[in-house]
C-alpha cells in the first residue's frame, strides 16, 4: 500500500467590522467594541490551529478617525500572524493608507491560493459599489492569476443575505457586472465579506459565498427592519487546500460581560 503525503491546508482567519472608536470608552449600542475585539483576538491566538494569515474586511473604525485606527493598530500589536485590512463604509481608505501604508495590497498569496482584497467603499455612501474602471481592474487581476484558485475578500455583500434592511445597503453600482464576471471565472472559488454582522453561507454556481459575524455587535438574520441579535461576536476560518478546494466555519467567542442594546432601532 502506498501512503501519499498529504499537503497541509493553509489556514486563514477573517475578522470584520470591529467598529473601534478613538476613545477607550467608545461603545456601539452599549457594547465596548474594543473589548470584544480583544476577546476575539485572544480566542484566535489560543486556537490549536495557528493561522498563517489574517484579513480584516472593513469597518475597522467607527468613524474613520486617525485616533480609531491608531487604537486598532495598538490592539493588533500582539498579533504575530501577518495581517492586512481593507475599508468598509465607516472607514476612510486614504487615512488607512497614510497610517499603515503596506497593509492594503491588491493581492496576497497563501500557498497556491491568491486572495484579492477588493475595495467596495463609496465615499459618503453606506452601500458599496464598483466603478467601470474598478471592474476592469478586477477582471485583469482574475485573468492574471488564472493558474491559481482565488478567494475574493471585500466589505459589502454582492448578493442578498435575507435581512431586508441591510440588503438595502449591499453592493449596488456594478453589482450585476461583478456577478457576471466572477461566474465566468473558473478560478474564483469563493467570496467572503463583512458588513452584515451575521453568518451567511451559500453557493453561486462554482463559487462559495460567505459572510462573517462582526467582532462587535451582531445583526439578526432574516430581519425586516434593523434588529440586533443576541449571538456572540466571532470570526471565520478558512482551510485553503492547494488543489483549490477549501473548508470554512465560524467560531463564536463567549464573552462574560456582553452588554448590547437589543431594543435599538438603529445606529
Amino acid at each position: 500500500m502506498n501512503n501519499a503525503a498529504v499537503e497541509p491546508a493553509n489556514r486563514l482567519i477573517q475578522i470584520t467590522d470591529p467598529h473601534v472608536g478613538g476613545r477607550p470608552d467608545y461603545q456601539l449600542l452599549g457594547l465596548d467594541t474594543g473589548r470584544t475585539l480583544d476577546e476575539v483576538l485572544t480566542a484566535v491566538a489560543g486556537s490549536a490551529d495557528a493561522p498563517e494569515l489574517m484579513i480584516v474586511t472593513g469597518d475597522v473604525s467607527a468613524n474613520g478617525s486617525e485616533a480609531a485606527y491608531r487604537r486598532f493598530l495598538h490592539k493588533m500589536q500582539p498579533v504575530t500572524t501577518p495581517w492586512f485590512w481593507l475599508p468598509g463604509n465607516h472607514d476612510n481608505p486614504q487615512r488607512m493608507d497614510e497610517i499603515a501604508p503596506r497593509r492594503r495590497p491588491e493581492v496576497v498569496s497563501l500557498g497556491n491560493w491568491r486572495l484579492l482584497l477588493l475595495d467596495t467603499s463609496v465615499p459618503g455612501q453606506i452601500c458599496g459599489g464598483f466603478s467601470a474602471a474598478e471592474l476592469a481592474r478586477i477582471e485583469q487581476l482574475i485573468a492574471s492569476h488564472s493558474e491559481h484558485p482565488l478567494l475574493l475578500m471585500m466589505h459589502h455583500q454582492p448578493v442578498p443575505v435575507g435581512s431586508h434592511w441591510i440588503d438595502g445597503h449591499m453592493l449596488r453600482e456594478g453589482r450585476e457586472a461583478f456577478i457576471e464576471l466572477v461566474r465566468g471565472a473558473d478560478n474564483v472559488r469563493a467570496i467572503a465579506w463583512g458588513h452584515v454582522h451575521q453568518q451567511y453561507d451559500s453557493q453561486l454556481d462554482h463559487i462559495g459565498l460567505h459572510a462573517t459575524p462582526s467582532t462587535s455587535v451582531q445583526f439578526t438574520p432574516g430581519s425586516g427592519p434593523f434588529a440586533v441579535d443576541s449571538e456572540m461576536p466571532g470570526y471565520r476560518w478558512f482551510e485553503l487546500n492547494d488543489d483549490g478546494s477549501y473548508s470554512t466555519g465560524v467560531e463564536r467567542v463567549a464573552i462574560a460581560e456582553y452588554s448590547v442594546d437589543l431594543a435599538s432601532s438603529g445606529y
